[in-house]
């Protein structure tokens, strides 16, 4: 899904290319790398236990009372056609308003996010679209983030689906409360489909528009298709992960566990990789009706037919270089440091085989004494974290932790972090 402030026109063009060079790709299947990936077919599974190594950062499982609202600490929702100041159709054309109503959006009470789209009687379409209300989810220096979702899709195919266009994907941190600086920042759609169709696809979108570096409209895409049971019938696992561990860096994209897509730095300038994924992102839920991809709903299409989502889950693995850069992994824990906007970055603590009673953080910045904190604890993420602010680019953050553990006290090593 895409917010783009080039004209319905250019979108058309490019998501007709899309159908037709997309299709004609041919994937070859690698086994899975996780042996703990959701089988397609389970209904109501919870979230995965972390893969070796790597740790929670966030999830939810979408448990909660039948027809009641989403989780707001976790999630925000998106309303109307645009964002405040941005094009107009949410910048695809596409044709329903979003709305916080649990008509459109909901838990099923059987462990599933229902997104439904409904058509009123004078044939106008609501829909709904959430945002996690977290803007930071990137790997830490030299380490990976997997991203993942548990969803079957509108179960609706023919002419019945013409038109629906659900979604799971990311943009870059500095698109919020911006909205006009798309694609520099990056966008990381992990699936889309549209029309019923038996495929998914999956797209970095970067640079410039139109055309620059990464083919804007279009984005530098792949796809799979011929999934059994199809992705409409069943619940399949979707994911991506952002991999700073190789060189040159890569995003890969999965569907149950196999990858089909690989985008790496090195396909496009540095600059514009760097701005496209140096910094967090925040994950997007929706199932648009209409655009210039997919094509206008028609009468014949079905309303009321909702994208289930079983699980989301976050998960990073730190980098092999320990206390460097933003993060590591000590004798009982695991640390470091996430980029979230110009000015702050949020500093995090996980404790490995017991609880902490409590953790404060040392750190000084540039020009600054050293401040001693008491962090906070994110049952979501499951990690100790706390934000600092007013630390800009090129500048070094110093730190180490006071931990407690079965009542008794003890001091981390110092690290280093240096924002980007």
């Amino acid at each position: 899904m895409t917010n783009l402030l080039g004209s319905l026109a250019s979108l058309w063009n490019r998501r007709k290319r899309n159908v037709i060079s997309r299709t004609l790709l041919i994937f070859t299947l690698f086994l899975p790398i996780f042996s703990n990936v959701s089988h397609p077919s389970v209904v109501n599974a919870a979230v995965p236990g972390a893969p070796s190594g790597f740790t929670l950062s966030f999830s939810d499982d979408f448990n909660g009372t039948s027809g009641s609202g989403i989780n707001t600490a976790n999630w925000l929702y998106d309303l109307g056609t645009s964002y405040p100041g941005g094009a107009p159709n949410w910048g695809t054309g596409e044709v329903e308003t979003m709305t916080n109503s649990t008509s459109n959006v909901y838990l099923d009470g059987s462990g599933h996010l229902a997104i439904k789209p409904i058509r009123a009687s004078n044939g106008t379409w609501t829909s709904g679209r959430i945002e996690s209300q977290r803007t930071d989810f990137q790997p830490p220096a030299g380490g990976i983030m997997r991203v993942e979702a548990s969803i079957q899709l509108p179960n609706v195919t023919g002419a019945g689906a013409q038109g629906i266009w659900p979604a799971f994907w990311m943009l870059g941190s500095p698109f919020r409360g911006v909205y006009t600086n798309w694609p520099s920042v990056g966008e990381i759609d992990i699936m889309e489909n549209i029309n019923g169709i038996n495929t998914v696809w999956g797209t970095l979108h970067c640079g410039t528009s139109p055309g620059g570096p990464c083919n804007e409209t279009s984005g530098i895409g792949g796809n799979r298709s011929g999934f059994s049971p199809s992705l409409q019938a069943g619940y399949h696992t979707y994911a991506i992960e952002y991999d700073k561990s190789v060189s040159p860096e890569q995003i890969r994209w999965y569907v149950d566990g196999i990858q089909y897509h690989t985008v790496n730095a090195n396909q496009v300038d540095a600059a514009t990789w760097s701005n496209a994924t140096n910094h967090g992102f925040f994950i997007i839920l929706n199932v648009a009706m209409g655009g210039g991809w997919p094509g206008a709903p028609t009468s014949s299409t079905a309303s009321g037919v909702p994208m289930l989502v079983d699980y989301v889950a976050v998960w990073t693995k730190a980098g092999s270089g320990g206390g460097g850069g933003s993060g590591g992994t000590g004798s009982e824990y695991s640390y470091g440091v996430d980029n979230v906007n110009s000015s702050q970055v949020k500093v995090w603590f996980t404790p490995s085989g017991f609880t902490a009673g409590y953790v404060i953080l040392h750190y000084t910045q540039p020009g600054q004494t050293q401040q001693n904190v008491y962090m906070t604890y994110n049952s979501s993420s499951g990690r100790w974290e706390y934000t600092v602010n007013g630390l800009t680019s090129g500048q070094q953050l110093s730190y180490f932790y006071t931990y407690q553990k079965s009542g008794l006290q003890y001091d981390t090593g110092q690290y280093t972090y240096t924002k980007p």
